[in-house]
């Protein structure tokens, strides 16, 4: 078993150019959730200190 979950994930995808598409499709909504989390975060914060 490899360190990488992503490549465990795509290890069946022959053609590289669907792997780096489904690769770029996973990253981008990693880092939006990311994003989501953080404001979300930030948004009940503020409205525990009754600010927002």
């Amino acid at each position: 078993m490899t360190r990488d979950p992503l490549n465990e994930l795509f290890k069946d995808i022959k053609d590289p150019d669907n792997r780096a598409k489904m690769f770029l499709l996973f990253a981008g909504a990693m880092i939006m959730s990311t994003i989501l989390i953080v404001v979300g975060t930030i948004i009940f914060i503020l409205r525990l200190l009754h600010i927002f």
